[in-house]
């Protein structure tokens, strides 16, 4: 089963790049691991990367793409119309955004998300993530380490926010 994931780092850390990759594997599959239908909301074209409507980055062969769609809106448009296994979106940091995440999880999609911190700490104490790590909504945490390290795994933590590994 798949895990609700949140890809915790400060900017430029390569949260975007590791959800992407998660999205192609999750999507594609792999020997002894179907693949699954992904719905991706790409705000800012940072995911998929599309030209004219055309994913430019793999994101597999079962992943749908809402390219410059608000995360909230095409959250709830993906639930309704396109009932996906995972929805994807990048970098939450609203409040219609949360609630949208919640919506989603409660409709029975699992969510893969990112948003901007240097660990779990500092997103316990984000005004608007800190009750989604309080409800315990996600059941990883991968926290990404900063600085020269950029693209590396700090840890993944659980829902408790307890290290699993790394």
């Amino acid at each position: 089963k798949i895990c609700h994931t949140l890809i915790v780092s400060p900017p430029r850390g390569g949260k975007t790049t590791l959800l992407r990759d998660v999205i192609r594997q999750l999507s594609d599959g792999e020997r002894g691991y179907p693949g699954c239908t992904v719905g991706i909301v790409d705000e800012r074209s940072e995911i998929a990367g599309c030209y004219r409507g055309i994913p430019q980055n793999d994101v597999g062969m079962r992943t749908d793409v809402l390219d410059a769609c608000p995360k909230a809106e095409g959250m709830m448009m993906l639930v309704r119309s396109m009932a996906p296994e995972v929805i994807a979106a990048d970098e939450i940091g609203t409040a219609k955004d949360v609630e949208a995440i919640e919506y989603a999880m409660h409709c029975g999609a699992t969510m893969l998300t990112t948003v901007h911190g240097s660990g779990m700490d500092e997103i316990r104490e984000k005004p608007l993530v800190s009750n989604l790590v309080k409800e315990r909504c996600f059941a990883r945490y991968v926290v990404m380490k900063s600085g020269k390290h950029v693209g590396e795994i700090e840890g993944i933590y659980n829902e408790r926010g307890e290290k699993l590994c790394i």
